[in-house]
């Protein structure tokens, strides 16, 4: 098991890789924080393969190191399930392909991420759990580049990163994302996921429409920032948002009280690089206390 952690972020049109070591008393130091511009659209396209070697290269500096990969998928579809409470992680995993074949047409093809609600349980019995299926083509591609290289210690969408981040903030973490083909807003605060809430979207004014809608139902924006991301959240795009809703919106950062000793010498500036940090957080939390991941 490798001290320092990698982790590499891949979103629709940025990838990010960074590398985070313990510096004592709870506190991390970054010695690793680039940004490359291409993205998972970028992979899959006839020149993908010779950016997919590009990451890898840059990866082989630290051959052998734990990597932590996440792969912003197309769409995502999620399914809110309920599952005996204290299920082990095994058990959960045989329950979520149980579900997978009723709810998938074709569930060999899809992954799925899974975390429970705060306040889930309806009775002792149960635990509310979201199963989060996404296309698994791009993320199992990439998992087998870096594999050969790295022992892969989390492979999966953004949003278990994210919430795990939530547990460094002090007030509640509200993200909106804004991708070609959904509009995705979640809360979560000291790990948990409060709330989830994805549209599918055919174009920009689907995506006004849904965001606006979701923002003004749900009244949490009204008492912290609303982080924006995605492929579609360009200025003009918040600007509208924000005319709207009368929400104060900004691009997705890291959390001020972040115990990592030494931002302002990399100032991740970049989504992805966010997506990264939280990543390599996320692992390093998991080696020191596990079963934290997706808790």
């Amino acid at each position: 098991m490798s001290i320092s952690q990698i982790a590499c972020a891949i979103d629709a049109t940025e990838c990010a890789i960074v590398r985070l070591k313990p510096a004592g008393s709870a506190r991390y130091s970054l010695t690793e924080c680039t940004t490359f511009p291409f993205g998972a659209g970028d992979l899959a396209s006839a020149k993908g393969e010779r950016r997919l070697k590009k990451l890898t290269m840059h990866l082989k500096k630290w051959q052998e190191e734990d990597l932590a990969l996440s792969v912003g998928p197309e769409t995502y579809l999620p399914l809110p399930a309920y599952f005996p409470a204290g299920a082990s992680r095994e058990a959960c995993r045989e329950y979520c392909n149980i579900e997978a074949r009723y709810f998938l047409h074709r569930p060999e093809e899809y992954n799925c991420d899974m975390t429970a609600f705060a306040n889930g349980c309806c009775d002792k019995l149960h635990q509310k759990q979201l199963l989060l299926f996404y296309p698994a083509a791009a993320g199992r591609r990439a998992t087998e580049q870096f594999a050969v290289h790295h022992p892969i210690v989390f492979s999966g969408t953004p949003q278990l990163p994210l919430q795990h981040l939530s547990r460094l903030s002090a007030e509640r973490q509200v993200i909106l994302e804004l991708e070609n083909n959904y509009v995705l807003l979640t809360v979560a605060h000291n790990g948990q996921l409060e709330r989830f809430s994805c549209h599918q979207v055919k174009n920009r004014e689907e995506a006004e429409y849904f965001t606006i809608r979701e923002l003004k139902e749900n009244p949490v924006g009204r008492d912290t920032t609303v982080q924006c991301t995605g492929s579609k959240a360009d200025k003009s795009m918040r600007a509208l948002i924000a005319k709207a809703t009368s929400l104060n919106l900004k691009p997705l950062e890291l959390p001020e009280s972040l115990p990592i000793n030494n931002l302002n010498q990399f100032a991740p500036a970049s989504g992805a690089a966010v997506k990264a940090i939280s990543m390599a957080l996320m692992a390093l939390a998991e080696k020191e206390h596990p079963a934290v991941q997706g808790q």
